[in-house]
């Protein structure tokens, strides 16, 4: 019961769990997403820096930009019966970002080698 008058209205849930010590707009993102995947995607750096391609800047405004952008775009996914959520958007973009940073297929086998060789 508690948050579900609040997750159409994104704002309003984010400023409500804002109040609590410690939690500012992105971990309330976090706990949005977790109770709200089809309407609040989580405010990771990577998803924020990809959708909004500037510094991150943890806000209620920023927050909201980023939300508006990912809801866009999941709908625009959305075909048919095949339905795509912000969160579903927010995760491709992190693990994109992720991806991105892990080193390659010839990379790996030359680390590998490397580690495998003992000093003596």
């Amino acid at each position: 019961m508690g948050l579900t008058w609040a997750v159409p209205h994104i704002s309003r849930a984010i400023t409500e769990l804002t109040v609590l010590k410690g939690v500012g707009p992105a971990t309330a993102s976090a706990v949005l997403a977790a109770y709200a995947p089809d309407v609040a995607p989580f405010m990771s750096d990577e998803a924020m820096v990809a959708a909004l391609g500037n510094a991150k800047e943890y806000t209620l405004k920023q927050y909201l930009a980023f939300a508006d952008k990912l809801q866009a775009k999941a709908k625009e996914l959305t075909i048919g019966e095949e339905s795509f959520t912000p969160s579903d958007v927010e995760r491709a973009l992190w693990s994109s970002a992720i991806g991105s940073k892990l080193p390659t297929t010839g990379n790996l086998k030359s680390e590998s080698k490397m580690r495998g060789k003992r000093k003596r």
